[in-house]
C-alpha cells in the first residue's frame, strides 16, 4: 500500500517565529534609532540603534517621556505632543529638526513616527525611528555659507565718502541674491552710518518685472532706515524696457553713471567738489 507522502518536519529550533525575527531586526540595527513608546510617548523599547545615537542604555530611557530628546525651543512649542497627535489622526508624522543626545549635544534627525493599533483599531502606542543626518547637514551649511560669501564677493559693497556707500551689481538678479544684497546693504548702510547709497545697475544685462520689483523692495527697505538710493548706470536700452514694463520708478533718483550718481549723493549731502584753482 502506497504511502500518502509526508510534509517533512521543521527541525525544532532552527527558524524563529516573525516576531522574534522582527525583534532581533530591530535590537541589532545600528544605523537607525527604533524606539517603541506607548500611547502617552513614554519609551518601551529600545535598539541598538537608539543607544547608539541617543546616548542612552536601555535600563536609564525605559519607562521615559520621549520629550527629553527635544530642545528646549522645541518644548516650548510643543513639537512632541503634536508630533504623536498627526501621527494618530494622519497614520504618520515624518520631519527633521535638531534633536539632543544624553550628554546634550545637539543633533540633525529625520524622524518618522506611526501608530500602532490592534485589529479592532485601538491605538496600543507608537513607532518611533529616527537617523541622525548630522554629517549632510554640516555639509549643507557648508555650501550655503559658500555661496553666500561668492554672492558677498559678487556684490561688494564699499563706501567710498563719508555718509555713502557705493553697491555695484554685477549679472542677473534672482529672489535669493536680491535677498542677501538687501540684507547686506542694510548692514553696510547702519554699520558706516551712511546716509546715500548709491546701486549701479551698470553690469545688470538685463531687467524684468521682477529684477525691477527686487530693486523698488531694496530702495523701500534703504528708506526704512533714513537712507537715500541712487539708482546708476540706467543705460538707454535698460531705460526703454523700464517704460515699456510699465514700472513706475519716478520715485527712486537715477543716474546714467556712476559719477553723476556721487554728484547727487554730495548734493543730498549738502556738500560739493571744489577745485583747487577755484579755491585760491
Amino acid at each position: 500500500m502506497t504511502q500518502p507522502p509526508t510534509t517533512p518536519s521543521k527541525p525544532a529550533g532552527n527558524e524563529l517565529g516573525s516576531k522574534d525575527s522582527f525583534r532581533l531586526l530591530v535590537e541589532t540595527v545600528k544605523d537607525y534609532a527604533i524606539v517603541m513608546l506607548d500611547p502617552s510617548g513614554h519609551v518601551a523599547s529600545w535598539n541598538t540603534g537608539a543607544e547608539r545615537i541617543k546616548g542612552y542604555e536601555a535600563d536609564e530611557i525605559i519607562g521615559k517621556h520621549f520629550s527629553c530628546f527635544y530642545p528646549a525651543d522645541a518644548l516650548r512649542r510643543g513639537l512632541p505632543a503634536e508630533e504623536l497627535r498627526v501621527a494618530a489622526t494622519e497614520g504618520r508624522f515624518e520631519d527633521e529638526g535638531w534633536r539632543v543626545r544624553k550628554n546634550g549635544t545637539h543633533f540633525w534627525a529625520n524622524v518618522i513616527i506611526s501608530p500602532l493599533r490592534d485589529e479592532g483599531g485601538t491605538l496600543q502606542g507608537f513607532a518611533k525611528v529616527t537617523r541622525d543626518l548630522t554629517e549632510r547637514k554640516k555639509a549643507e551649511e557648508r555650501v550655503q555659507q559658500q555661496s553666500r560669501e561668492i554672492m558677498e564677493l559678487s556684490t561688494p559693497i564699499m563706501q567710498v565718502w563719508q555718509g555713502v556707500v557705493v553697491a555695484p551689481l554685477i549679472g542677473s538678479l534672482d529672489s535669493q541674491r536680491t535677498q542677501l544684497f538687501m540684507e547686506h546693504l542694510l548692514d553696510r548702510i547702519v554699520d558706516t552710518k551712511s546716509a546715500v547709497a548709491l546701486v549701479d545697475i551698470m553690469g545688470v544685462p538685463a531687467i524684468d518685472t521682477q529684477t525691477a520689483q527686487h530693486l523698488i523692495e531694496t530702495v523701500s527697505a534703504v528708506r526704512l532706515l533714513g537712507a537715500q538710493v541712487v539708482l546708476t548706470g540706467v543705460r538707454p536700452a535698460i531705460a526703454q524696457t523700464l517704460v515699456h514694463l510699465g514700472i513706475d520708478m519716478s520715485g527712486i533718483v537715477t543716474r546714467s553713471s556712476l559719477s553723476a550718481g556721487l554728484l547727487v549723493a554730495l548734493d543730498l549731502l549738502n556738500l560739493q567738489v571744489v577745485s583747487k584753482c577755484d579755491s585760491h
